[in-house]
């Protein structure tokens, strides 16, 4: 071990936004390959294709009372 270390050089650390999480999940096989397939066509590899459409979905995602006005159904009861 040195006694003393040069950090002039050193990378910063990623902001805490920008940190990805290792998640270990099962997908059926043409899941996957759909995720693949997709990712190709939009030039990207599939995990940040699934992260993309996930990130997509959530944004554009209604709730089930913004859903059923939609539908015209505006006495729906919890």
């Amino acid at each position: 071990m040195k006694r003393k270390y040069d950090f002039s050089i050193a990378k910063k650390a990623k902001k805490s936004k920008d940190l990805k999480i290792i998640k270990t999940f099962r997908l059926d096989p043409e899941i996957l390959n759909w995720l693949e397939i997709e990712g190709e066509k939009q030039g990207m590899g599939y995990q940040t294709f699934l992260n993309w459409f996930l990130r997509k979905s959530m944004d554009t995602h209604d709730s089930v009372e913004e859903r059923l006005e939609k539908l015209g159904i505006s006495d729906f009861k919890k």
